[in-house]
C-alpha cells in the first residue's frame, strides 16, 4: 500500500486516514523498503 500512498503525494494529493495509517503499518511492521521509506517521509 506505500507504493500506492507515495504515488498520490509524489502528484500532491492529500493522504487520507485510512492510507496514511496503512503506509504507517507497512514501515513498522518492516514490509516498506529503505528507498519506500525514504521517499514517503520526503513527499
Amino acid at each position: 500500500m506505500i507504493k500506492e500512498c507515495i504515488k498520490k503525494l509524489s502528484f500532491g494529493e492529500d493522504l487520507n486516514f485510512d492510507l496514511a495509517t496503512s503506509a504507517m503499518e507497512d514501515i513498522m511492521s518492516g514490509d516498506a523498503t529503505e528507498a519506500q521509506i525514504g521517499a514517503f517521509v520526503l513527499h
